[in-house]
């Protein structure tokens, strides 16, 4: 099976190295520039677009720009897979939580619950998501990805633990957290197992908060430990606005089986200070 990975940032190049794709099946350039003529060179069978700008300062200062490659760019791509299934990366910050309120109880949010996005980024994503579900048929060749604060052991600016290390005050808000390796083992899943929902909230097991993630890096000798910061002085001192959002996935927990978060943060945490300290990613 032939899998071709959209994107050269954070996730897109981890999930190239992890599937161990050739060159060519690395798409390193605009999603546009990957042209019909091109598809049919390739010959995927399975096209991952990790592409886009998650920046959310950045999206909310360039909305044309970022509407095109969250949106427009990544809607053509799926118009061009005739034959191809397409996973799309989209994310978990479409929801403003950390929980949703369902008759009158605080559940995690599903992969169906009704977007409430709080930022422009995030409403690129729910946007792109609103067309796939628009074109669901029985012969549909889509699958979205929503992860969550998504970490890796690569030391690069977009994985949530070198974003973590920057700040001396952390919330301790209940959140989920998605690894790159559960984000793989979700895209191993899907095709192996012939029947898969539209969208999948693609996270480990339970809940943490950005401050016990900073706790556990202190741990590692990363940073000194974090000092507390309350979600008002956060959403006063940050524009636009940080969300919580703590998800769950049947399907996931059927059939990835993903890690309990705290474990898969500690051995992800290990691996990045390895990294770090050998002067690794980039």
């Amino acid at each position: 099976m032939r899998v071709l990975i959209v994107g050269r940032g954070h996730l897109g190049t981890y999930l190239a190295k992890h599937f161990k794709v050739p060159a060519e099946l690395h798409w390193l350039e605009d999603i546009d520039a990957l042209t019909d003529m091109e598809l049919a060179r390739l010959m995927p069978d399975v096209v991952v677009n990790a592409a886009g700008k998650t920046d959310l300062a950045w999206c909310e200062a360039n909305a044309r720009e970022a509407f095109r490659c969250n949106v427009e760019a990544p809607w053509r791509l799926f118009q061009k897979c005739a034959s191809a299934l397409l996973i799309q990366v989209s994310s978990g910050c479409i929801w403003d939580g950390p929980w949703q309120t369902y008759k009158g109880y605080d559940m995690p949010f599903w992969s169906g619950t009704t977007p409430n996005p709080q930022s422009f980024y995030a409403w690129t994503k729910a946007c792109m998501d609103g067309l796939l579900y628009a074109c669901e048929t029985s012969s549909r060749r889509f699958v979205m990805l929503r992860p969550r604060q998504l970490y890796s052991p690569v030391p690069c600016p977009r994985n949530t633990l070198t974003k973590l290390l920057r700040y001396p005050r952390l919330i301790d808000t209940p959140n989920s957290m998605t690894s790159a390796a559960t984000v793989a083992k979700t895209i191993e899943a899907i095709l192996q197992v012939k029947m898969c929902p539209p969208a999948l909230n693609v996270c480990e097991h339970g809940v943490t908060s950005p401050y016990q993630v900073g706790c556990l890096l202190a741990e590692a000798g990363l940073r000194e430990p974090p000092g507390l910061i309350t979600k008002t002085e956060l959403d006063e001192t940050l524009k636009p606005k940080r969300v919580d959002v703590v998800m769950e996935d049947g399907w996931l927990d059927l059939h990835v089986r993903p890690p309990e978060v705290h474990d898969e943060l500690k051995r992800v945490i290990a691996e990045y200070g390895e990294n770090v300290r050998r002067g690794g990613g980039k």
